[in-house]
């Protein structure tokens, strides 16, 4: 797994937006909970929705990992891309 860099997401004032970052690639990741799940949502470079929903960390990486490779990725985890 590449490992990527994430860093705290801030606004337009400079504040921190709370569980949300910024990776090194310029993917914006949320955090957030769908009925007490936590839940990650990955938005690509430019883009102002969210290309993938992720339940954790992992499948985060692997969604960028994928989307800057150029391979298909799946919005919801266990669907087919």
């Amino acid at each position: 797994m590449t490992a990527i860099g994430w860093a705290p997401k801030k606004n337009r004032d400079g504040d921190v937006d709370p569980n949300c970052w910024i990776t090194d690639a310029s993917y914006t990741v949320a955090e957030f909970l769908v009925d007490d799940l936590q839940v990650f949502s990955v938005t690509a470079p430019g883009q102002s929705v969210a290309m993938a929903y992720r339940a954790g960390r992992a499948g985060v990486v692997e969604a960028i990992t994928d989307h800057m490779a150029g391979r298909a990725v799946a919005k919801f985890e266990g669907e087919a891309a």
